[in-house]
């Protein structure tokens, strides 16, 4: 049974200015050690890559119902990929608790670029 769904959206440049502006500090704020390992090297791609994952953990948190906040914090959402590319979300603090208590058993998402935006859906099964 379908208990929540997502959907975020952003500008890639965004995330740049917000790597240019604030660098490490921006970085290990949002995103996982795991997150931040699997990033290109390059800029431009390393920016789409942020967005992507940066939109996922944004329509996680509205799947859940939280939002990014007490209940649902940064590196409570990890976004990983699967041997196939196929990206996956692993919950773990308050954002796995606070799934536990919704009846969440899995957690879909999608993300895709289109020129300078980046987004991703994401739907809770129960």
């Amino acid at each position: 049974m379908i208990l929540g769904v997502g959907i975020d959206v952003i500008e890639v440049a965004r995330i740049g200015d917000l790597i240019a502006r604030h660098g490490v500090r921006f970085l290990r704020h949002v995103f996982t050690a795991g997150e931040q390992g699997g990033a290109p090297e390059s800029a431009v791609a390393a920016a789409a890559y942020y967005a992507g994952r940066w939109c996922a953990k944004e329509a996680v948190a509205k799947a859940l119902g939280t939002g990014i906040g007490a209940d649902c914090q940064w590196h409570d959402i990890e976004v990983v990929r699967w041997p196939s590319g196929q990206p996956a979300v692993c919950l773990h603090g308050k954002g796995a608790v606070t799934a536990g208590r919704l009846g969440v058993r899995r957690v879909h998402v999608t993300i895709s670029h289109e020129r300078n935006l980046a987004c991703a859906s994401v739907v809770t099964e129960g």
